[in-house]
């Protein structure tokens, strides 16, 4: 979720993360007005998220809005955050090319589900009622991985086995302890 650089990515991810926390400023946020930015996430297409650049803001712009607003409207969201992070062994990664011509920065992939397994941390630090579940859904998708590493012939050959595994098991790893 980088902001370096200028023109429409940086508009767009300032603009979403303003959203966001004008959303979460309001007590209450109204649903409706939560639900336009939740519009703006990657949607299950057949058991395959398509995660583009602005489709990345706004799942992060989504859970900054859960933090921020002390959980508003958590039962509709903590769902979908646990639906997309159960989907990301089936994710189409969609890059610009151009974006990170020129810069040492982390594959896209570690550096979305960092933010998205750090997100859902703090919400598990947060809730007790739903730090079990979260933990539950994380480590399913250590398992999930750690089959795919072990034996790759056995999987799905849309799934790009050596930048996909080892950028969330990372991202796991890093962040296991993060907030629990």
């Amino acid at each position: 979720m980088s902001v370096r650089g200028g023109g429409t990515t940086r508009f767009y991810f300032n603009t979403v993360l303003s959203l966001a926390r004008s959303l979460a400023a309001n007590r209450p946020a109204a649903l409706e007005k939560v639900q336009k930015l939740q519009c703006m996430c990657p949607v299950d297409q057949r058991g395959v998220f398509q995660l583009d650049e602005r489709r990345r803001v706004a799942v992060i712009g989504l859970g900054i809005f859960l933090v921020e607003s002390d959980l508003q409207h958590k039962d509709v969201i903590v769902p979908y955050l646990l639906g997309l992070l159960r989907g990301l062994p089936r994710v189409q990664w969609i890059e610009d090319s151009t974006q990170s011509r020129g810069r040492a920065t982390l594959p896209v992939a570690e550096n979305f589900c960092f933010c998205l397994v750090t997100l859902l941390s703090d919400v598990a630090q947060r809730d007790v009622a739903l730090r079990g579940q979260i933990i539950e859904v994380v480590m399913d998708l250590m398992r999930i991985l750690l089959g795919i590493c072990q034996t790759p012939e056995d999987h799905d050959k849309g799934i790009t086995v050596g930048t996909f595994v080892t950028c969330p098991s990372t991202m796991c790893l890093r962040n296991d302890g993060h907030s629990y």
